[in-house]
Parts: structure tokens; sequence; C-alpha cells
């Protein structure tokens, strides 16, 4: 379902939250979701993790799915806050759907269980090897018997070099420097004067599917997506399911 989504407004004087979250990843979290059929579950709702100002949360909503959206960040929560109010003279229907919730994705606790537990948009290579496996392990934990971990990531291959600068959109360029010994890179995404920089982990498909293993849920879907900017990156979606 297409959303019209109203424009992020700038609320105070520190540049724009930017995501290459693209509408691949978000086609592939709505599809996931449509597979889950079980009665039980067809009332929970998703938890999603690192929501930022709601890429991926308003088209779940739209989908017709209940949303608790967390975010350790308060500018990303006024973002999204903003964003569902201008929804609700025309969408009322999707701006009902989302609560919002600031909460950190290493230490998080709620008492209900949910349907799925998304991690979008590589949110995931932020954290580091202890704490991504933290993430996944309190995922797990708060998904209902049969609910659906849904993760994206992005891989960058040993070959990729150590430093490059393209084009990501129209007037947004992406500054990558990759340290491949120490597993780290630091993007840098600019929008005329304003940039915003993140510190990230070098995380593999292999990494991941260990991670899933020990948190005792089980891959049945991964969507391997080549970057055709950047020949060396590929963005990965896995949808896993929780055993009965």
């Amino acid at each position: 379902m297409t959303l019209p989504l109203s424009p992020i407004r700038r609320t105070d004087a520190r540049p724009p939250l930017l995501s290459l979250c693209d509408e691949t990843e978000i086609q592939s979290v709505l599809d996931l979701l449509s597979f889950i059929e079980e009665p039980e579950l067809a009332g929970l709702r998703v938890l999603e993790l690192a929501c930022g100002a709601g890429t991926v949360t308003l088209p779940m909503a739209a989908a017709g799915h209940r949303v608790l959206a967390t975010d350790s960040r308060a500018e990303v929560l006024d973002l999204l806050t903003t964003r569902i109010d201008d929804l609700r003279p025309t969408r009322p229907d999707v701006a009902s759907r989302v609560e919002s919730c600031r909460a950190d994705m290493t230490d998080f606790l709620f008492e209900e269980r949910f349907k799925a537990v998304c991690i979008p948009a590589g949110a995931i290579t932020a954290l580091d090897p202890e704490q991504r496996r933290e993430t996944i392990r309190l995922a797990t934990a708060h998904l209902a018997p049969g609910g659906r971990l849904i993760l994206s990531a992005e891989h960058v291959r040993p070959e990729a070099p150590a430093s490059a600068t393209f084009t990501a959109r129209p007037g947004i360029t992406l500054t990558e420097r990759i340290d491949h010994a120490r597993r780290r890179r630091r993007v840098t995404l600019a929008r005329g004067q304003e940039t915003r920089t993140s510190d990230l982990f070098l995380v593999t498909p292999h990494d991941l599917l260990h991670d899933f293993k020990d948190a005792g849920v089980t891959v049945d879907y991964r969507h391997f997506i080549p970057d055709a900017r950047r020949p060396h990156h590929t963005n990965i979606v896995f949808g896993t399911v929780k055993l009965r």
C-alpha cells in the first residue's frame, strides 16, 4: 500500500536525519508480516526497534499493522510524532495504529509479546558484536510463539575500497571510510551543508545466522539486494520465526 507521507519538518537546529532505507526493504518487511497467518497472532502488535522518523513504521501501519515504535533518540521520536499528527486529518486509521516510546534497543523490556519484532534500515550494524547478540536475544524473547524477527543489514565485502564517495539520492552524498582489519566503517551522509556521521560495524550474513541460531529463531527468508551504486555492498533482509 502506498501511503502519502508528510515531509519531515525541522523541530530544532540539528540536521535532519537521513536514511538509505529504500522501497525494496520496506516491501520485504511488509511481505514478511503478511506471512503471519496464525489466528492467535492476529491481534498482536509489531515492535519496531530504532524506528527513526518512521520510514518503515508508517508503511507498516498503512498496511493494517499496529506498531509500537521505539528509539533511544528523543529528537527522532519528536519527528515521528509530528508525522503522525500530520496524518491524523486525512489518515486517522494509520495514525491510530502507531504508539511511540523511548527505548534503547540493547536494553528494553515490555510486558506484552509481539507478532513481530522489526529492526530496519541496518540499525543493527551500529552495535558492537556483544550488543548485537543481546539485542537479537531480547527481540526473540519478546516474540510470541510463531512470531517473526525481521532484520535488515548491509554487508560490505572485503574487497570494498577503504574510502569512497557517491550520490545516494539526488542532492544527498554518502562518504564511506572502511577499516576492514577492525571491522569498522564510518559513513557520512550530506545534504547541502547538513551532515550526519555514523560509526558502524561490519557485519556478515554468517555473523547474523550465528546470532539467530543462538537466540533460538529459525531463518526462513533472506533477500539479498546488490547495491548497484556500490558494487561491493549488499543489502540483506532476514526473516526468522520463533518456533513453538
